[in-house]
Order: C-alpha cells, then sequence, then structure tokens
C-alpha cells in the first residue's frame, strides 16, 4: 500500500496519511449541514444551559417544605 492509497472506498474514506478529525493545521472542512431551531427549543436549551430555571425551581421547592408542617398532614 502506497502513503496516498486510499484506507477504505466508502463515505469516511481519505488518504492515509491525512489527520483524522479536522486535528491537522489550515481550515477545517466545515461540509456538515447548518442546525436548525427554532426560537422555543433555543430559549428551552439557553435556560437549561445557565441553570437559572433550575436553581429557582429548587429554592422554590424547598421554600415548600420549609412551609409545610412538620409533622400532620400537608
Amino acid at each position: 500500500m502506497t502513503k496516498d492509497q486510499m484506507i477504505t472506498g466508502g463515505m469516511n474514506d481519505r488518504p492515509r496519511q491525512d489527520t483524522i478529525a479536522q486535528s491537522g493545521a489550515g481550515i477545517p472542512d466545515d461540509s456538515s449541514r447548518p442546525i436548525e431551531a427554532d426560537d422555543a427549543t433555543i430559549g428551552r436549551v439557553r435556560e437549561d444551559l445557565s441553570g437559572g430555571s433550575a436553581r429557582e425551581r429548587l429554592k422554590e421547592e424547598v421554600q415548600e417544605e420549609i412551609e409545610k408542617p412538620q409533622r400532620g398532614t400537608a
């Protein structure tokens, strides 16, 4: 096998000496489709990543538990 010969003939074929996962020098080959997301999805993910809403929910749950009676029905 020569050094420029392809490893496979499939979708992921590349020359034997090429880098993998765009780890080499130069501009990366970003030929994938752009991600499409609507505004609702973007907002939900932003809240999840910021951690603000989860913290607020936890605070509310703790406050409810504090306000419940210590013994008896709740």
